[in-house]
């Protein structure tokens, strides 16, 4: 066909059709750039509605730059003609993988995994919720790398999509059951439970939940379990489906508290099987281990019950004998009925202990799964009962530690309040100011204990203040110290070129003190040097009021500050 144009763009084939437009391969004239346009569809010029819906989805993903989601250029309006152009993705989607393959090997799905979790983090701090997760939607470039894509809409050609104006977007086969009943809002966990079911798919190459009708599948994804995953497909790590069905939870609230919470589960994986795969840990489960348990048949049965009369001696081999049978036999059941009675107290600990004390992630978290739980469980009032319930509580602080410190050191976007206020007295540790740390701690402690759901955070403030104190007091005057340190060094690194380094110090400064109106000199020096200011000019601006150790002439008659 004679190729058109829209605006700057030379339309060549037709890739594929949405619920609202046509997408094309295109030309950008300007630079012969070949990109995917899409093209709002002619027969809906005319809607209000669908042009707004079309409008914030070009909104949504302009502001959405992340190398995991299909990235915008931008779009414009010719006429009536509404169009924006998109990175064209050219390796096919994970949906046409999967017909080809089958199936994807365990690594390669959580090493896709870790991708599409980095595009959901992105898109969730930036208020976007896909809303229709799915294998088509996730497309790959030439390097084999994730791109998420088609955020909102379902295609026309998916049978099961939901493509009328003001339907809720989605795919049957991987809904959530909320966005099913509408019991509760649509949230980022809504985008988990449709990750879950997908990594379900690439692991075993199919959906959990197969049906003929359209009700009974929505019906199966409100009330019906999944199946286990380690029954379709026998080398799948029981860690790995742990983290697939906990995603799959029917309440949101019972799922993962975010992608980087998924993310983090999911290099777990990695870990343990690397650390701890073994026959045992899958018998602990109930999952094949390759073991063969040999039985005793009636024959042999009736050997060994058989009494042979007037035979006074018996020269057959030691292990064909009635009397080592019989051993043998007495030995299996005893040892049957040893593994299957249910563990004492003073057992339970005992075989955790060995764990408890473990450097090792993995050895801490099984002492408490498959030993102290239980022992809690049963032993309410036991003598080992305080001591476990405290192993499990630093265990989970373990956790919350390690997925805050995650956030923090890749300068995640922190929207709860009390992991903003822990950040900044972490913060104040790393600078070495050990004293207005510990208050900050303590004072979390106090400002959020009416709150339950920051339990986690406010314990974790009191693990932080409770290694300060023991790692001994700090003076107010050791405080005054550091910060004169500090900007003495910026001082330095400024004079020798490196201005970004001392940037950075006078940024810490601003931010770490801004509110502590005692240290209030050291805030405004710091201000005066980061706006380009001069050590001279700071220090005529502050009349003098500056820090010591900063000073730039130690000769100059200026009051230095009382410590």
């Amino acid at each position: 066909m004679q190729n058109r144009s829209i605006g700057p763009f030379e339309l060549l084939e037709q890739l594929g059709a949405g619920g609202m437009g046509v997408v094309y391969r295109a030309k950008y004239n300007k630079t012969g750039q070949v990109v995917a346009l899409k093209v709002l569809s002619p027969g809906l010029q005319e809607d209000e509605k669908l042009i707004a819906r079309f409008t914030r989805e070009l909104e949504i993903l302009k502001k959405l730059k992340h190398p995991n989601i299909v990235q915008c250029y931008g779009g414009g309006r010719l006429g009536s003609q509404r169009f924006y152009a998109m990175e064209l993705v050219e390796g096919g989607s994970l949906s046409e993988m999967l017909k080809k393959k089958g199936k994807f090997d365990w690594q390669q799905v959580i090493e896709y995994g870790l991708q599409i979790c980095a595009a959901l983090e992105h898109a969730h701090e930036n208020g976007v919720v896909h809303r229709d997760l799915k294998p088509p939607n996730l497309m790959l470039d030439k390097s084999g790398n994730i791109k998420l894509a088609d955020f909102g809409l379902a295609r026309i050609s998916d049978a099961t999509a939901l493509t009328a104006a003001g339907k809720t977007l989605g795919t049957f086969a991987y809904m959530a059951p909320e966005q099913i009943s509408g019991s509760s809002p649509i949230t980022a966990k809504t985008d988990l439970y449709a990750f879950g079911v997908v990594l379900y798919e690439l692991v075993t190459g199919k959906t959990p939940f197969q049906s003929e009708t359209t009700a009974e599948l929505l019906m199966a994804h409100l009330t019906k379990k999944p199946p286990r995953v380690c029954t379709e497909v026998l080398d799948c790590p029981i860690w790995l489906e742990k983290v697939i069905l906990n995603l799959m939870e029917k309440e949101p609230d019972k799922r993962p508290r975010d992608a980087l919470a998924v993310e983090q589960a999911l290099r777990e994986v990695n870990e343990k099987v690397a650390h701890n795969v073994s026959v045992a840990e899958h018998a602990v489960t109930g999952q094949p281990t390759g073991i063969a348990v040999s039985t005793v048949g009636e024959t042999d049965v009736a050997k060994l019950l058989k009494r042979k009369k007037k035979k006074k001696t018996d020269n057959s081999p030691i292990y064909e004998r009635t009397w080592f049978l019989a051993s043998c036999l007495v030995a299996i059941v005893g040892l049957v009925t040893f593994l299957m009675w249910p563990k004492s107290e003073e057992r339970l600990f005992a075989l955790a202990q060995p764990l408890m004390k473990s450097d090792k992630v993995d050895d801490r978290e099984r002492a408490e799964t498959e030993y102290l739980h239980e022992l809690i469980r049963r032993f309410p009032n036991g003598k080992h009962v305080a001591e476990a319930k405290q192993f499990v509580e630093d265990v989970e602080l373990d956790r919350v530690e390690k997925l805050l410190m995650v956030k923090i050191e890749k300068g995640r976007e922190l929207k709860d309040e009390i992991e903003r206020h822990f950040k900044k007295a972490y913060d104040l540790e790393q600078f070495g100011d050990r004293v207005t740390a510990l208050e900050k701690y303590n004072s979390l402690v106090t400002v959020f204990s009416t709150q339950e759901k920051a339990t986690p955070i406010r314990n974790l403030a009191r693990r932080r203040a409770a290694l300060l104190q023991k790692a001994g007091s700090q003076s107010a005057a050791e405080r005054l110290q550091i910060l004169n340190s500090a900007l003495k060094k910026a001082d330095q690194l400024d004079s020798n070129g490196q201005r970004l380094e001392a940037e950075n110090i006078w940024d810490s400064v601003k931010s770490l003190y801004n509110e502590n109106k005692e240290l209030e000199r050291f805030v405004n020096y710091a201000k005066a040097r980061r706006s380009g200011k001069s050590r001279s000019e700071a220090v005529q601006l502050l009349e003098g009021n500056v820090p010591e150790e900063a000073n730039p002439d130690p000769n100059a008659n200026q009051p230095s500050p009382q410590n």
